[in-house]
């Protein structure tokens, strides 16, 4: 008896479902998206962004984003939450595994550090001369919620974006483009017709 293909359906939250890919699919954030892949483009491109704002604005996803745009294949993209992690000994790990490249295609890495204003002082002491000369191949992005825990060194060393949330207007508009991709009758009153 032979099986009959069936389409491949995509399933999960919807908001992983529908999570950027590529700086042209970021909503809401024109200025950030711009002034990244002039950044991006540059020859001489920064081995450190710092991205900052509220919960659910969007920072690990443009850090994802950076990495992929740097080069880094999946497999060569570390993502470390800080809050949980505070401590030197699991910075000093990550910062002794940077003089390896990555494996695959590119031998760039992506150190991406979540909640990062979670990290102790002896921990920030011990990345602090990795994301000042990081080794050609490594990149960090840090991501948080609190920007003024975060040591001025530090900042002064990355490339900064304040995220902001999304106007009423973008999630308005994001909304609509989700519901009409799923197949959804949202009333227009819903979304503001």
């Amino acid at each position: 008896m032979k099986k009959s293909k069936a389409a491949a359906v995509e399933v999960g939250p919807l908001h992983t479902k529908y999570r950027p890919g590529e700086l042209s699919e970021v909503v809401g954030h024109k200025e950030v998206v711009k002034s990244l892949e002039s950044a991006l483009e540059d020859e001489n491109r920064p081995h450190a962004f710092l991205f900052t704002g509220p919960s659910g604005t969007g920072k690990t996803t443009l850090a994802r984003i950076v990495a992929k745009h740097v080069g880094c294949d999946p497999a060569n993209i570390l993502e470390v939450d800080a809050a949980t992690n505070t401590g030197i000994d699991a910075m000093r790990e990550i910062t002794s595994s940077l003089k390896y490249q990555g494996f695959g295609d590119s031998p760039n890495k992506m150190i991406i550090l979540d909640e990062v204003h979670a990290l102790s002082k002896s921990a920030w002491t011990a990345l602090l001369k990795s994301i000042e000369e990081p080794p050609a191949h490594v990149f960090f992005a840090l991501c948080t919620t609190d920007s003024g825990k975060v040591p001025t060194t530090v900042v002064t060393r990355c490339l900064t974006y304040n995220l902001k949330p999304l106007r009423y207007d973008d999630l308005m508009d994001l909304l609509e483009d989700v519901a009409d991709k799923e197949g959804l009758d949202t009333p227009g009153h819903i979304l503001g017709m």
